[in-house]
């Protein structure tokens, strides 16, 4: 019976703290993009723009979708991602990017490296505020055919 009480404690602490981990990583959420609040340097602004972070075991599932205003007609595109904050490079679906490695500065501010084929071409640091209720993207960049690009974006909490 002891023997029984301990393992149910120790598991109890154990999930505990997951969960607290889990509930710690202050990206976790939904973002929407304030157009009115955001600089876009080059290019249009989108229409709309929402951004996901998930957990997903030991990583960040980032999920992106744009809806974009063409010639009379809507266009969403949805970027994803996992990745573990270990600045190693992980895949991108959907994007001009191969790859993208991301890492924590401080508390409250992330870095993400995009590539393409191997070659660092993209910076976005990430900037939490506002007791985690805004997130700024600062995104600065270069296109493969070597236009290039740059953006602010501030992006509030639901």
């Amino acid at each position: 019976m002891r023997a029984y009480l301990l393992s149910a404690a120790l598991a109890l602490v154990v999930t505990s703290v997951s969960l607290l981990a889990q509930a710690a990583e202050p990206l976790i959420g939904v973002w929407n993009v304030d157009i009115f609040k955001s600089t876009y340097v080059t290019g249009q602004p989108p229409v709309k723009r929402v951004i996901t972070f998930e957990q997903a075991g030991d990583s960040l599932k980032f999920t992106q979708e744009t809806t974009n205003q063409g010639f009379n007609i809507s266009e969403t595109v949805k970027l994803e991602y996992t990745a573990k904050l270990d600045g190693r490079d992980y895949p991108i679906i959907n994007s001009g990017l191969d790859t993208v490695a991301l890492k924590r500065i401080d508390a409250a501010t992330y870095e993400r490296i995009g590539k393409i084929k191997g070659t660092p071409t993209e910076t976005a640091t990430m900037k939490l505020s506002n007791r985690n209720r805004t997130l700024t993207i600062t995104t600065k960049g270069t296109t493969d055919t070597g236009a290039e690009y740059a953006r602010t974006e501030v992006l509030n909490k639901q």
